[in-house]
This record gives structure tokens, C-alpha cells and sequence, in this order.
């Protein structure tokens, strides 16, 4: 009897602990499979915002540099036109000479000139060629108007000049800049970006010309259909042009082969309309990469789940509860990482470790909608190292770079605040702070340009010291948006530099 009941309660035990073992696999098994769908779920939801993030802030460099270029040349203007009032005041009669001169002597020159008796119409100078037949010249220049956004018309006495630059050539230049620049990028598992420039929006054949394609760089400027198919017989172009209509921007997927390889797989494609330039600006991942990502992460936790399954036997319902919490934690963990690392990429300026031009930009902008709100008047202000190639030149960039790193440390306490420091690009930084008043403006800038003069880099045996230019400026009720505000500051470095460099100026 005690034999019998041995065995009975043995084989309770063994069946209990054989049900326990296959419903504790079985629970492992689901929890794995839910694991591996949150993973990739994750995953795509990461790669979404990185499509975002990085086609929106591509298209915000462009409007920055169309910014920039429009402060470039409008400097130059200014100083043509000084150049232009000083020779009339001092020598009338030989100003014709000179404004022919001073606009004929390079054929590449950007700018338009024209220059005409005021009373005759008689055409003195047009480098471009712009008068044409026997129609006035003043009503030659003002049909041109339309397409200048840069341009000054000036009467010198008997006299009457034109001068401008026609925009179409500022946003030749900038898409030019824009291109290499997007050649030169690198971006994380084979991605890049891409722009297709829309000429009819109703679609049909020659809909569009490529314009950039770090993937198809042979085919830049041939037409595009949307009738053009993939090889699985999808219009992307057409589903594409469809959603910008619609809405300004899609996601979307379509087969297209990767970078640098002929192998054809899906892609996920975020797409923008950048209406200025008529430029979709898009940029892909292949999805088989990312399936590979959930695979090899899939089987890693495949791996620890095989590994742990003897501890299972023993403490199987304890280790159960732990495990998965394990899992949970890990999936956590693994999440809040690539998600940080994706952040540092996309905002932390790799040399100096603090906020480089893309999270500049948003602070500027965060700052300007605040002070449209009425939260106060936001202050910012731009700043540069003196002779900074010189130093380049004489003593080689790696001293050049630990000058920057140097003043970054240095400066960075000095600012508003830790994180209102953000680099520009080169030797350019941008501060970004709260409403101040003008005297702590002052001091939180005379600060800067003691602290910078302190900086010591040495190199062989020199000792390389520093000083810095600042342009400070407040938000303005007329500022349309933040690049205004950021050209008036640009202006006041500009200013400072004029000024003898080693300075300040403020424009609040």
C-alpha cells in the first residue's frame, strides 16, 4: 500500500512538475513571440520619428542657409553701395568709368547693373544685358523687380544706377550647397536622404526632374513618371505625389535597391514637400534590415530563455515571474538607449559635446514662439573666435579643434544657462537665453570675453590665447520669426568685428 502510494504521489509530483515545465516553456514561447512583435513595433516607431526628424530638420538647414545666404549678399550690397557713393563724392565726372568698371571686369559676377542718364536714357552700362530695344530703362528695372529681393537703385545726380542680384541665383547657390551636403552626410543602416523637384502637379510622364540621390547619382536630372512602377508593380511616385497633395507629407513603402548593392527589397520612405524650391525631400529605411535587427534581437533573448530553462525545473514559477519582469526591464532598458543614442546623434555636436546647429535651431525657434506668447523677450547671441583660420592655418586644426573644445568648457558656465551654449558651425557658437535685462546682457557678456581671453591652448612650445566677438540681441515685436531675430544678432557680430574685434555689441 505505501509502495502503491508512493508511486501514486511520485507520479503527481513528476506530472505536476512535467505540466509545470511544458505550461512554463509554453508561457516562455508567447512571451517571447509578444517580445519579438513590442520589438519591432518599437523599432519601426524609433525609425518613424528618425525619418521625421531627419527630413524636417534637412529642410529647416535649407531655410538657414537661404537665411545665411541673404545676409551674405546683403553685406556685399551695402558694400557696393558704399564703394559706389564714395567714388561719385570724389571724382562726378569720372563715375561712369568706374561703375563700368567696377561691374564688367569679372563675368561671373552674380550682380545685375545698370546705369543710365536720368534725363536721356541713354544706357551706360548694363552687364547683363538686361535693356533691350528702345523701352526707358527705369521701366526695364522695375518689370525686374519681381525677381530681386536684394537690390538698391540709386540717383547720382544726372545718374540713375541699378544694382541686384537676382533671387533665383541666392537659391541656386543654396541648393547647390544643400546637395553637397547631403552627399557628404552619413546616416545610420545605409539611409539617406533624397530630392525629387515637382514641376506639374497633376502627375503624367516628366512630372518631376531627380535632383539629389546619394543612391542614383548617374540618373541626377532625369524626368520621372508616375506610371513608373517598382518590381513589385507599385507607383511610388504616383502614391507619393498623391499623399504631398493631400497632406505636405506621407509615409509610404515601395521595393528599391540599397545603397551601393543591386539587391531589391521594401523600403519605408518618409516624404516632405519643401514648396519654396518645389522639392520633395525624402528618406528611407529597408525593412529587411530592420527585420534583422528584431531577429538578432530575438534570438539574444532566445539564448538567455535556453540558458535560465534548468533554473525553470526547480523554481519554475518563481523564476517565471522573474524572468519575465527580466524581459519587461530589458526591453525598457533596450528602448531608452537607442532612443538616447538616436537623440545624441541627431542633436549633440560631436566635437564639443554640447548642442550643435540642429538643436540650436530649435532652441532659437522655442525661444522666439515664447516671446510671441508675451513670455518676454528672449535674448540671444552670436559669437565667434578672432582669427580663427590664422590659427588653423599657422598651427594646424588639431590645435584648431582643442582651441574650440577649450572654450567650450570655459564658456559654457558663463552662459544663461549649462545647456543655452550651442555650436554654430566652425568656429561660430550660439547662446540662446531667457528674457534679461540690459544689465545682465552686459555683464553675462563681459563675462564671456574675460573668461575667453583666459583660455590657454598650448601647442609645441606656444602657448595659443584667444579672444571672441559677440553680437547680442533681443526678440522684437516686428520679428516675423526667428531669422530675423537671428540676422539682426548676426549684424551686431558683424559690428563687433568691424568694431576691432575683441567686443561686444548689443542691439536690444
Amino acid at each position: 500500500m505505501k509502495r502503491n502510494s508512493w508511486i501514486l504521489s511520485t507520479s503527481l509530483v513528476f506530472l505536476s512538475t512535467l505540466l509545470l515545465v511544458i505550461f512554463s516553456l509554453s508561457t516562455l514561447g508567447e512571451i517571447e513571440r509578444v517580445y519579438k512583435d513590442q520589438t519591432a513595433q518599437g523599432t519601426e516607431a524609433l525609425k518613424r520619428k528618425f525619418l521625421y526628424d531627419s527630413v524636417n530638420n534637412q529642410i529647416k538647414r535649407i531655410d538657414t542657409q537661404r537665411a545665411i545666404h541673404q545676409v551674405e549678399y546683403q553685406k556685399q550690397l551695402d558694400h557696393i553701395t558704399w564703394h559706389m557713393d564714395t567714388s561719385y563724392e570724389a571724382d562726378i565726372e569720372s563715375f561712369p568709368q568706374v561703375v563700368a568698371s567696377f561691374f564688367t571686369q569679372d563675368s561671373s559676377s552674380p550682380w545685375t547693373a545698370v546705369l543710365w542718364q536720368r534725363e536721356t536714357g541713354e544706357v551706360i552700362v548694363d552687364n547683363k544685358g538686361v535693356i533691350v530695344g528702345s523701352e526707358p530703362p527705369i521701366d526695364v528695372v522695375n518689370s525686374l523687380l519681381h525677381g530681386f529681393q536684394l537690390y538698391e537703385l540709386h540717383s547720382y545726380a544726372p545718374y540713375t544706377l541699378f544694382v541686384g542680384i537676382p533671387q533665383v541665383v541666392i537659391d541656386e547657390e543654396v541648393k547647390q550647397y544643400i546637395a553637397d551636403e547631403i552627399y557628404a552626410s552619413n546616416y545610420p543602416e545605409n539611409s539617406y536622404i533624397w530630392v525629387n523637384e515637382v514641376i506639374n502637379y497633376e502627375g503624367g510622364d516628366e512630372y518631376a526632374i531627380r535632383r539629389i540621390h546619394p543612391n542614383l547619382r548617374d540618373s541626377v536630372g532625369v524626368y520621372l513618371s508616375t506610371n513608373m512602377t517598382d518590381v513589385q508593380g507599385n507607383t511610388p511616385y504616383k502614391t507619393e505625389l498623391e499623399g504631398i497633395n493631400q497632406d505636405g507629407e506621407l509615409y509610404f513603402t515601395y521595393f528599391f535597391k540599397k545603397l551601393d548593392s543591386d539587391v531589391i527589397s521594401e523600403k519605408l520612405t518618409y516624404a516632405r514637400l519643401y514648396k519654396d524650391f518645389d522639392w520633395i525631400v525624402a528618406m528611407g529605411i529597408h525593412l529587411d534590415d530592420l527585420a534583422m535587427y528584431v531577429e538578432e534581437t530575438a534570438n539574444k533573448s532566445a539564448g538567455i530563455v535556453g540558458q535560465i530553462t534548468p533554473i525553470f525545473i526547480g523554481a519554475i514559477i518563481l523564476l517565471f515571474v522573474l524572468h519575465s519582469v527580466l524581459l519587461v526591464v530589458l526591453e525598457h532598458q533596450r528602448n531608452r538607449i537607442q532612443a538616447k543614442s538616436l537623440e545624441d546623434q541627431a542633436y549633440k555636436d560631436p566635437l564639443t559635446g554640447i548642442g550643435n546647429r540642429r538643436s540650436g535651431l530649435l532652441a532659437l525657434k522655442k525661444a522666439y514662439l515664447e516671446s510671441r506668447k508675451g513670455n518676454g523677450a528672449g535674448v540671444i547671441s552670436i559669437f565667434d573666435i578672432d582669427y580663427f583660420k590664422h590659427i588653423n592655418d599657422t598651427f594646424g586644426h588639431d590645435a584648431g579643434d582643442r582651441c574650440l573644445i577649450q572654450l567650450t568648457k570655459t564658456l559654457q558656465e558663463l552662459a544663461c544657462s549649462k545647456d543655452a551654449l550651442f555650436r554654430w558651425g566652425g568656429d561660430e557658437f550660439l547662446i540662446v537665453c531667457p528674457p534679461l535685462t540690459a544689465e545682465q546682457v552686459n555683464l553675462m557678456a563681459e563675462s564671456l570675453l574675460s573668461a575667453a581671453r583666459t583660455v590657454e591652448v598650448e601647442h609645441e612650445t606656444t602657448k595659443i590665447t584667444l579672444t571672441i566677438s559677440l553680437g547680442l540681441v533681443s526678440f522684437l515685436p516686428s520679428d516675423t520669426s526667428e531669422i530675423d531675430t537671428f540676422k539682426r544678432a548676426d549684424g551686431a557680430l558683424y559690428q563687433a568685428k568691424k568694431a576691432g574685434r575683441n567686443r561686444f555689441v548689443t542691439l536690444l
